[in-house]
């Protein structure tokens, strides 16, 4: 074989995987500038609140409240949606794709309703023990509507995606951007902004997307009234694994600020929950482009294509992180002053930390971790218990020595721990296959 011919073996996965790096970028361009738009108004939202005298105190409310939805939605909804997203491209029946995603509906619904009973319950006991506000209660409500509500449409978003049908995929996640956005400018517009009226937007912006998202989904995925039993077994034989992982990796993701609550109260809560938007960007670039190469993840492995294509990105991903993190690290203080306000410049050491760690993730970590969460339950659930380990252990030592600053160290010493063990599983399956 001449040598351009064996060049043109060499480079043949290469040029494959072109339309798919070509399809990961625009999706992933599009939702960064959506998530732009809910930046710049979190942003606001938190500057607003700031500047009331309990201010402080009330955005460690909206920042623990808010850790309580994602903790909820991220647990319950993840491995049901990586059910789907697993199954769905490997099938050519429209109806069999309908009865795996309705298998997986049923169950979130359940679940959803089982989280919504257990916030209006439990409201005053949370508002008064874990807030130690009991002013708060409706608030705690508002957040266990939010959550169950985004339980439900999540279910929605992961049926375009395992379709690719990210047009529509997009145009939903638009729809929610927008309406939350118009439900903040509302609110904001007849009273001072608190956490109760940002999580009444919230939610409200929720419920109007789910009702398009249903519209969006098609007539077979509508008839919810017909059961699909046996699709139902094989996600709870699947999600029994990884959802006992996400439900812990959902509680190491925000032990950080129900550590620092608990431990240092809500005022540095506040402070430290203040910082969490400006943390969004990176960290949802990072799951946009988990999302649009889930569907393929299965099958570039099985072409034994998959490690050519992470070393690929982590020639781009790496140095971009490290920019990031170093100019982060020399402007942190007017980053603060210019986006959330003045009332939290005193959070600047934590975020410089903070940030670190999350670039560090999103620089090496994304495609390893879609491998091992789709391919090796256990082993994700073993990581996921490590991981949770390490940011107790961490947190408990440094927390109560540094407040904010300890919880942000906590989280980078979890963040490496994790990652570390992530890459390593990964690239060992990788390399044995």
């Amino acid at each position: 074989m001449s040598e351009a011919g064996d060049l043109g073996v060499r480079n043949a996965p290469a040029a494959g995987l072109a339309p798919l790096l070509r399809r990961t970028a625009v999706v992933t361009l599009v939702r960064i500038g959506l998530l732009g738009c809910w930046f710049v108004a979190m942003i606001w939202a938190y500057r607003q609140i700031g500047q009331a005298p309990d201010g402080v105190a009330q955005a460690g409310v909206l920042a623990l409240l808010l850790a309580g939805v994602k903790l909820f939605t991220t647990a319950l909804s993840d491995p049901l949606d990586l059910d789907v997203v697993r199954r769905v491209p490997g099938l050519t029946d429209p109806l069999a794709q309908a009865a795996v995603w309705r298998g997986a509906q049923h169950i979130r619904l359940g679940l959803a309703l089982l989280v919504l009973l257990g916030a209006l319950a439990g409201a005053g006991a949370i508002a008064t023990w874990v807030l130690k506000d009991p002013a708060s209660a409706p608030a705690v409500r508002l957040a266990g509507v939010a959550a169950a509500l985004e339980l439900a449409f999540r279910g929605y978003l992961s049926d375009q995606q395992s379709r690719e049908r990210f047009g529509r995929f997009l145009t939903l996640e638009a729809t929610l951007q927008a309406a939350r956005i118009g439900g903040l400018a509302a609110i904001t517009l007849s009273m001072p902004l608190t956490a109760a009226g940002f999580l009444a937007a919230y939610a409200g912006a929720t419920a109007a997307s789910l009702v398009f998202g249903v519209f969006l989904s098609g007539r077979e995925r509508m008839r919810l009234l017909r059961l699909s039993l046996p699709d139902m077994a094989v996600t709870w034989r699947y999600g029994r694994w990884i959802g006992l992982a996400m439900l812990l990796a959902a509680v190491v993701e925000r032990l950080d600020i129900f550590l620092l609550t608990a431990l240092r109260g809500p005022a540095e809560a506040g402070l430290y929950g203040a910082l969490l938007p400006l943390l969004l960007v990176p960290e949802m670039i990072a799951g946009f482009a988990t999302h649009a190469l889930q569907p393929r993840i299965a099958d570039l492995e099985g072409k034994g294509q998959l490690l050519a294509f992470w070393k690929g990105l982590l020639r781009l991903t790496v140095p971009v992180a490290l920019a990031a993190a170093v100019a982060v690290a020399l402007f942190a203080e007017p980053l603060i002053r210019l986006t959330i306000g003045p009332a939290f410049v005193e959070a600047a050491p934590a975020l410089r930390v903070l940030f670190a760690a999350v670039m560090l993730w999103v620089g090496i970590v994304p495609v390893a971790l879609s491998l091992v969460v789709m391919t090796l339950p256990r082993a994700t659930l073993a990581i996921t218990a490590v991981q949770a380990l390490a940011i107790l252990a961490a947190g408990a030592l440094l927390i109560p020595l540094y407040g904010p600053l300890g919880a942000a160290l906590a989280v980078l010493a979890m963040r490496v721990t994790a990652g570390g063990l992530i890459c390593a599983v990964a690239w060992h399956r990788l390399h044995r296959t």
